[in-house]
């Protein structure tokens, strides 16, 4: 499924964050050599209607407290799924450039992930954003990959969803519309879900 296809949205699984926040003033985390261009933060007020998560009720899951994946930290290569992830850099909070139609509402902030992923599974694969990354906050409310932030990427940063060869190497960006004051934030990641364990890796957005 098309990134820019997908609406943002919210579901939730009862896992406690173990990790560090991210505090609220702008800040770039970059855990390698290969980071994004540095993007400038905008101190304007938001229109209250910009597009936010649905967060929901935790509710029973394959990644319930009583049985965690493995807590790896921002500067790991973490495997699963079939995919090998490797977060170049996060930037929190980030804001779209001049003029761009949509902001993050009063109370939200956005985190811009920008990511590398290799397909290690022997066969071609679907790499889908929705399906291979859940944030969770500090109240393991669950945020998807939101597609209004996406659309504000610069051109040729945003993901593309699709189908990758064995082997093959894609790098590319997406954008998390999150509470303010939802840290620390982790990352669960399933490569391609349909082949995810039940119990998938997460990484701390924290150094």
């Amino acid at each position: 499924m098309a990134a820019a296809g997908c609406a943002s949205q919210g579901v939730t699984a009862g896992q406690a964050a173990d990790s560090g926040a991210i505090s609220s003033p702008p800040v770039s985390v970059t855990s390698g050599t290969d980071s994004p261009s540095a993007v400038s933060s905008s101190s304007s007020a938001s229109p209250a209607d910009s597009a936010s998560s649905v967060d929901q009720p935790p509710s029973d899951s394959s990644t319930s407290a009583s049985a965690p994946g493995k807590l790896y930290k921002l500067t790991d290569t973490v495997t699963e799924g079939g995919f090998t992830l490797k977060i170049n850099s996060i930037t929190m909070p980030w804001n779209p450039p001049a003029g761009a139609q949509f902001t993050p509402a009063p109370t939200r902030s956005w985190l811009m992930m920008d990511f590398t992923v290799t397909n290690v599974s022997g066969a071609q694969s679907m790499f889908d954003t929705i399906g291979a990354f859940d944030l969770r906050d500090n109240a393991n409310a669950s945020h998807l990959t939101s597609v209004v932030p996406g659309d504000t990427l610069p051109a040729g940063k945003l993901f593309q969803d699709h189908e990758v060869k064995p082997g093959e190497t894609a790098r590319g960006e997406v954008v998390f519309d999150l509470p303010q004051n939802g840290g620390p934030f982790r990352l669960i990641f399933k490569g391609n879900m349909w082949h995810a364990s039940q119990n998938p890796p997460s990484i701390s957005l924290s150094k």
